[in-house]
């Protein structure tokens, strides 16, 4: 089974000129499919468009972006493909073409085993080490350069973690590693401000929701201890309650079941 593409043909391998490879001037979208149908497409079409505007990237056409993945997905069953448009080749060092000739890249991969399980009995979080840098241009976009991620992902497995919290240089709560978040403090159910990290489709999803009533708040080190639950929540994953923070147990409340229950029945 063919599992990526390259500008509509079967390949493992971009032009050592790439862009994307050497600058990391690429947006993505990370979808999930199920059957052959992705029920987050629209939003997740919209959050590339919008990156594509702001970077100046060609917008590749939806109609052929759509048919390439759903054409690397098994008819029944979930997976998972990663779409991803680059600058193209061409340019002066970080001087980009004037007229970018654009590379959409389809990968992929099979769909996690371990999430049933995620969700159902959470996730051990930690909060990082790795600052985050905001107040970015690219900030909120889902953009290729994420060496914060990695390096937050490398500490994060040796902390022995599954997920991390990551603040940035004022020690506030901006994302996790994968995911957006939301904390239960106080009787109040809160996530940072939009714009801070990522806009992750699942949250915008879930926030659109009638029953569902998140608000934006500044949250720092003192209020995530304090917490008495947090959900991460991404566009694959979906929303996964943590166990532990540091140590300290965590049980998955009344309302992220309820929420848990509604994505299930809407987008699986």
């Amino acid at each position: 089974m063919i599992d990526c593409l390259v500008d509509g043909s079967p390949s493992q391998s971009i032009p050592t000129d790439d862009r994307g490879l050497l600058y990391g001037d690429h947006v993505f979208e990370t979808i999930a499919f199920h059957h052959g149908c992705a029920p987050l497409w629209a939003w997740h079409w919209r959050r590339l468009t919008k990156s594509c505007t702001v970077l100046g990237l060609p917008e590749p056409d939806e109609s052929t972006a759509h048919s390439e993945c759903v054409s690397l997905c098994p008819p029944q069953g979930s997976a998972i493909v990663r779409l991803t448009v680059t600058r193209g080749s061409g340019g002066r060092a970080y001087f980009p073409a004037e007229t970018p000739s654009g590379r959409r890249i389809m990968q992929a991969r099979a769909w996690p085993g371990d999430l049933e399980r995620q969700r159902n009995q959470g996730l051990a979080l930690t909060v990082s080490p790795v600052r985050l840098a905001t107040g970015s241009v690219v900030a909120g976009l889902k953009h290729g350069n994420r060496l914060e991620q990695v390096l937050a992902a490398r500490a994060c497995a040796a902390a022995g973690a599954d997920e991390a919290l990551l603040l940035d240089h004022l020690g506030r709560l901006v994302e996790a590693i994968a995911s957006n978040v939301v904390v239960e403090l106080n009787g109040a159910v809160l996530t940072p401000p939009t714009g801070r990290g990522v806009d992750g489709v699942g949250l915008s999803w879930l926030r659109a929701q009638a029953a569902v009533g998140i608000e934006e708040a500044e949250l720092n080190l003192d209020d995530i201890r304090a917490a008495s639950g947090i959900m991460v929540i991404n566009s694959v994953a979906g929303i996964r309650p943590a166990k532990s923070l540091d140590g300290r147990e965590l049980n998955p409340s009344a309302r992220c079941r309820i929420w848990q229950q509604l994505w299930n029945e809407e987008l699986s």
